[in-house]
């Protein structure tokens, strides 16, 4: 029965994070459907989370149209990231600097953590 509750959830996280890509990168279920060679009703099915058993093919098909990662379809908040980065003393500044730049430039939540070599 766990099995069943986590693949629900798998599927659930799944649907809401292709429907959320393709809207932000402007696509109707039809194109995205298009381009990664499913059917528009199959694309809706996944978007639902009524479609059981999308192979490996197509969910690689819909990241790489989406431009986003394969393991970001399936992260319960992809808003949120969390990067460590372990930098020795002598790099300790410049690495600040950096991230401090790249937290300005984006537009979703990110945090950093630096731990000393």
């Amino acid at each position: 029965m766990r099995d069943e509750k986590t693949n629900m959830d798998e599927q659930e996280i799944l649907a809401r994070n292709v429907k959320r890509y393709r809207e932000l990168k402007g696509l109707k279920q039809t194109e995205l459907a298009a381009k990664v060679g499913l059917t528009s009703d199959t694309i809706c099915k996944i978007e639902t989370g009524k479609q059981n058993n999308i192979g490996m093919k197509y969910l690689v098909s819909i990241s790489r149209e989406l431009v986003v990662e394969l393991f970001q379809l399936f992260m319960e908040n992809p808003e949120s990231l969390t990067i460590k980065l372990v930098v020795s003393d002598q790099n300790l500044r410049s690495a600040k600097r950096l991230l401090d730049e790249i937290v300005k430039r984006l537009d979703s939540k990110i945090s950093f953590q630096i731990i000393k070599s």
